[in-house]
């Protein structure tokens, strides 16, 4: 596994957060490496996990599988609101809500209350303020939020070594795509990342020619989807 590169400021105002037991609202541009974030800080913090949902059920039956015992996730939304709600009133806990796309107001509700429930934590990730939709309500303060901004050049350098080495490129003519790579990917670690993973790929290879041409153009549609 690639570790994480050029982001120590950000580990620590995330790992501050959920030790004061302070909401934080994550932004960044896909592959800024916001999921990559929260992986790495979960090695050492304890949160609930959530990958977004653009319906608020699946959401409520992934935290219910964290919380609630098995057959409770079998429950319908508004019952599973109500013992959520309860539960973790009681014992209050982080969540982590990692991709949010457009959040709809049911989804909101929910969140809002559990926001003042004292002790819970809630970080929150999207590509853009525009991007949380109805949640925006709840992550408006500034100051409270963390911008995952492109890495430094000599990190983002740092970081194709690793991922050339993780992906056996070295074989290949890999100065000219290391130049090309970084140019393009404009200190986006999760470009850099799947450039070189796609470079691994024999349909990019010739010789030992990195095709980049048609790699740059599937890897840009990828991050675009």
């Amino acid at each position: 596994m690639i570790p994480l590169i050029g982001r120590a400021n950000e580990m620590s105002r995330l790992r501050d957060s959920l030790r004061n037991r302070e909401s934080l609202l994550v932004l960044g541009a896909a592959g800024s490496g916001k999921t990559a974030l929260l992986r790495a800080i979960a090695e050492e913090e304890q949160f609930i996990y959530l990958r977004y949902s653009k319906t608020l059920h699946p959401l409520l039956v992934d935290l219910a599988g964290a919380l609630l015992p098995p057959d409770a996730q079998q429950h319908t939304s508004v019952h599973l609101k109500g013992l959520l709600w309860a539960a973790l009133e009681a014992e209050p806990r982080a969540i982590a809500i990692d991709g949010i796309d457009h959040a709809s107001f049911p989804t909101y509700r929910f969140f809002q209350r559990l926001y003042f429930v004292k002790g819970v934590t809630l970080i929150a990730t999207a590509r853009d303020a525009i991007s949380l939709g109805a949640l925006g309500r709840l992550f408006w303060d500034p100051r409270a939020t963390l911008h995952l901004d492109p890495l430094h050049p000599a990190d983002a350098g740092r970081l194709f070594d690793r991922a050339a080495d993780q992906f056996g490129l070295r074989d290949l003519d890999v100065e000219e795509f290391r130049h090309k790579v970084l140019d393009a990917a404009k200190g986006n670690p999760g470009q850099i990342v799947e450039m070189c993973r796609m470079a691994s790929n024999p349909m990019y290879v010739s010789g030992r020619h990195i095709k980049f041409a048609p790699l740059r153009i599937d890897a840009v549609a990828r991050f675009l989807a």
